[in-house]
C-alpha cells in the first residue's frame, strides 16, 4: 500500500477514533440512565461538557473533507498516479489530525484563525495541487 492510501487509511481512521470518542462518552449515560439513548439525535439540544461538543464538530468537519480526499486519492491510484499524491499524503493527514485538536482544544476566535484556518488551507491547497496535477497528468 502507498503512502496515499495509507493516509487515506489514516484519515478514516481518525475520524473512527473520534466516533469511539463521542461512543466512549455516551454508553456509560445511556446505561446509567442519566441520557436517553436518543438525547443526542440531531437538531436536539443536548447538554454535554463542551469538549464533547467539538469532538463532534471535528468529526463533522472530517466528514466534509473525508469525500474530497477519497476522490482524489483513489483518482489517483486507479490512474496508476499515485506518484503525485503520494509526497504529500502524509502531510495532509497531519493537517486533518491538527485541525481536529485546534477545534477539540479551543474555540477561541484567534485559535480558530491562527491554528485550525491554516491547517484547513493546508488540505485545501494540497488537494488542489493534486486536482490540478492530475488533471495535467491525463
Amino acid at each position: 500500500m502507498g503512502m496515499s492510501l495509507w493516509a487515506l487509511t489514516g484519515f478514516a481512521g481518525w475520524a473512527l477514533l473520534l466516533v469511539v470518542a463521542m461512543i466512549f462518552y455516551r454508553i456509560p449515560l445511556v446505561l446509567s440512565m442519566r441520557k436517553r439513548a436518543d438525547a443526542w439525535t440531531r437538531g436536539n439540544e443536548v447538554e454535554q461538557p463542551a469538549v464533547m461538543t467539538r469532538v463532534e464538530g471535528a468529526y463533522a468537519n472530517c466528514l466534509e473533507m473525508l469525500p474530497i480526499f477519497a476522490s482524489v486519492v483513489l483518482v489517483a491510484a486507479v490512474a496508476d498516479a499515485e506518484s503525485i499524491t503520494a509526497g504529500l499524503a502524509g502531510w495532509f493527514l497531519l493537517a486533518r489530525i491538527g485541525q481536529s485538536v485546534a477545534h477539540i482544544i479551543s474555540v477561541h476566535h484567534l485559535m480558530i484563525f491562527f491554528a485550525r484556518f491554516p491547517f484547513f488551507l493546508v488540505q485545501v491547497l494540497i488537494l488542489g495541487y493534486w486536482i490540478v496535477a492530475l488533471l495535467q497528468s491525463a
